[in-house]
Formats: structure tokens, C-alpha cells, sequence
């Protein structure tokens, strides 16, 4: 009983959340780099953040309902993981949102691999393809880089785990923090 009524509370919060269409913060680091430790960043940096929901990314985005999609997203200020980092979902979101900002997440190749190969399984009881993985990882970089590479300025390039990455986080931001160190979420 008691989590139906935090499950209604929780949706009439979001139906009466007033919506924005600009100045949003999506973090658009390929799957296994971070992006969870990114989204609670966020929230210690005091957005309202969604990361991965089913609901978004296979009833929505995966359905082409895009409409339905950013409406939702309007309700929020912080985004990371699924859909919001997808190659046509950062066009649209940097077109529906002007002044936002993206945080592109870097990991060493070999360590994702590992992450990858280790989530995969785990979540499917089956072996990753690895070549198409990598690949796809790759792919998504390049994009990235070549989509932003006359906007340094809405653009931050980082590691979660480099000395300092959370200050350096909320100095792109805008914001102020005394803390220095990037939150440590979904450990593989």
C-alpha cells in the first residue's frame, strides 16, 4: 500500500512539474563509461535527473514515439544513459533544447571492454559480440567529437574517474562545490 501511494505521488509531482525546453545537461558518454555516476553528479549538483528507464527507452524512443519523449524530458534539467545519449536523440535534444550543455564521458578502451563484456553477460547470460561492441563504442566517439568540434564551449570531455572530475563537472556547470571527486555508482 504504502509504495502504490509513493508511486501516485511520484507521477502527480511529474504531471504538475513545470516544463522548460532549454538550458538542460545531458551526459552522452557511451554505455559502461560512467553515465550513472554522472546522473547522480547531477543530482548532487541539485538537477532533477532521469537515467536509464525502461518506459523511455523501449516504449518510447525504441517505438519512434520522439514527441512523447521530450515532453517528458521537459519535466527535467539532467539526463544520462539510455536514450538520451543515442546518436539521434543528442541531435534533437540539442535542437528542442537550446543552451544546453553535454558532457561526453572517456574510458581507457580496455577497462570498457571489460565493463562491457561483464554487464553484458550479466544482464543477457550471453557473451557480448566484441568486435560490433567496440565498434559501436567508437562510432559513438567520432560522432561526438565531430558533432561538437566548433562548440568547445557546450561540450565537456572527461573521465569519472580523473582527480578533480566533479569540481571540474560543476565548474562547467556553473556551479559551486568544495567537492572534488566524482561519485563511484554501479560498480561493474
Amino acid at each position: 500500500m504504502r509504495k502504490k501511494f509513493k508511486d501516485l505521488l511520484n507521477l502527480l509531482k511529474l504531471k504538475f512539474r513545470k516544463s522548460t525546453y532549454s538550458g538542460k545537461v545531458f551526459c552522452i558518454g557511451y554505455n559502461k563509461t560512467g553515465t550513472t555516476s554522472c546522473g547522480r553528479a547531477f543530482e548532487l549538483l541539485g538537477y532533477k535527473n532521469v537515467s536509464f528507464e525502461g518506459k523511455n527507452w523501449r516504449g518510447l524512443y525504441k517505438n519512434k514515439q520522439y514527441l512523447q519523449l521530450l515532453n517528458y524530458a521537459a519535466k527535467f534539467d539532467s539526463f544520462d544513459d539510455l536514450p538520451w545519449l543515442k546518436e539521434d536523440m543528442i541531435v534533437l535534444l540539442d535542437k528542442v533544447f537550446p543552451n544546453s550543455k553535454f558532457v561526453y564521458l572517456e574510458r581507457d578502451l580496455d577497462s570498457w571492454r571489460k565493463s562491457y563484456y561483464n554487464w553484458t553477460y550479466k544482464i543477457t547470460g550471453q557473451y557480448p559480440d566484441m568486435e560490433k561492441g567496440v565498434s559501436n563504442f567508437l562510432a559513438h566517439r567520432e560522432f561526438v567529437m565531430q558533432y561538437f568540434k566548433d562548440r568547445q564551449n557546450d561540450l565537456l570531455i572527461m573521465k569519472i574517474s580523473e582527480p578533480g572530475g566533479f569540481k571540474k563537472l560543476a565548474e562547467f556547470l556553473g556551479k559551486k562545490t568544495d567537492q572534488t571527486e566524482m561519485p563511484h555508482e554501479n560498480k561493474t
